[in-house]
């Protein structure tokens, strides 16, 4: 069974989505590239980030730093889902990277294996701390140092995200030292290892209850599991509508002036959604308009990748949606008349 569903996995490889490439439209931006720690990536004449899949580990560092880049496997809101999927049903969320899974060893299926830990952005740990979501990191750190994916960059990023994240809510993302693995009930019945009488009886009670229910066989089930993540995927190809070089684009007959969410904006005003208190610990650059000096030459309008910017129907005056803006600069660039600035908010402007 297991190598049946092995032949119709997809590849795992990174694919670009050319409309949140800021780059690509004027902006002077290279941290995809930058962060690279196989230096896989380049860009195009056209700006356009390009892969050398020769060299990329597919690690998914850049899936952490630019919303450009996703697997085609599963996307970052799709991997949310997942985890609200597992504190759904009471259970801690455990994230491992698969440096920490050796052959044999089954994961139990609240547990998370990345390609690494820093795929997943400060963005990301917020919405989970935001929705009081129980998460841990379960592994070992020292195989950080020497990990052939993803290099030792990959510590200092993914510790980064988390403690970016744990500053903004104020929660903690927990640590585990060992992975939960897969086990069978007679197992956990048998070894009721530092528990005592009556939490056995509780925790046997719930079992025959998640039996009866379905929940424990859709909790342990691996094929169940592998069904989850084939359905992912499929959802992840349907959405991003695959090319043949994989460089993709949503749909240009709307035109550049749409408006586009990127993934990590969405993510952090899902969470300030959630907890509206942590807007003011959340820094943000966005665009700001000095109206005395706006001559509404529109060519900014044009120009932004994101469509913040817009005209006022009544006023015609140009107007800026902060939820939009990514801080890209390129209004800064093309305004003749130094009407446009990037400042530092708090997240209460959204």
């Amino acid at each position: 069974m297991d190598t049946n569903d092995e032949t119709i996995r997809p590849e795992a490889k990174v694919v670009i989505l050319r409309d949140f490439c800021v780059r690509s439209k004027g902006a002077d931006c290279n941290r995809c590239e930058s962060a690279c720690p196989k230096a896989a990536i380049s860009f195009s004449d056209e700006g356009l980030p390009v892969i050398d899949a020769q060299s990329c580990s597919v690690c998914g560092i850049c899936y952490g730093i630019c919303d450009s880049f996703s697997s085609n496997r599963v996307t970052m809101l799709d991997l949310h889902a997942r985890v609200k999927r597992i504190a759904a049903r009471g259970d801690k969320a455990f994230f491992t990277c698969k440096e920490n899974i050796f052959p044999g060893f089954e994961v139990s299926g609240n547990v998370i294996v990345l390609p690494c830990l820093a795929c997943l952005s400060p963005e990301f740990w917020t919405l989970l701390l935001s929705e009081n979501i129980l998460v841990r990191v379960a592994c070992d750190i020292r195989y950080c140092a020497d990990c052939e994916r993803a290099g030792s960059i990959a510590e200092d990023l993914y510790s980064h995200a988390i403690a970016t994240a744990e500053k903004w809510t104020g929660n903690k993302v927990g640590f585990s030292e060992e992975i939960p693995e897969k086990k069978a009930l007679i197992n956990e019945l048998a070894n009721p290892n530092d528990v005592d009488r009556r939490s056995m009886f509780t925790n046997i009670f719930e079992d025959v209850g998640d039996i009866a229910t379905g929940k424990r066989r859709i909790r342990e089930s691996g094929v169940l599991q592998r069904f989850a993540e084939r359905r992912e995927r499929s959802k992840v190809l349907a959405a991003l509508s695959f090319a043949e070089t994989d460089i993709l684009n949503a749909d240009l007959s709307l035109g550049r002036n749409r408006k586009i969410m990127t993934p990590k904006r969405q993510m952090l005003l899902e969470a300030i959604l959630a907890n509206p208190e942590i807007a003011k610990n959340i820094p943000v650059f966005i665009a700001s308009i000095d109206h005395d000096r706006c001559q509404t030459h529109k060519a900014c309008l044009s120009a932004c990748p994101t469509g913040a910017l817009s005209l006022d129907p009544e006023t015609e005056k140009l107007r800026h949606d902060a939820r939009y803006c990514i801080a890209c600069g390129i209004c800064v660039d093309i305004c003749p008349n130094a009407a446009m600035s990037i400042v530092e908010r708090t997240a209460t402007c959204f």
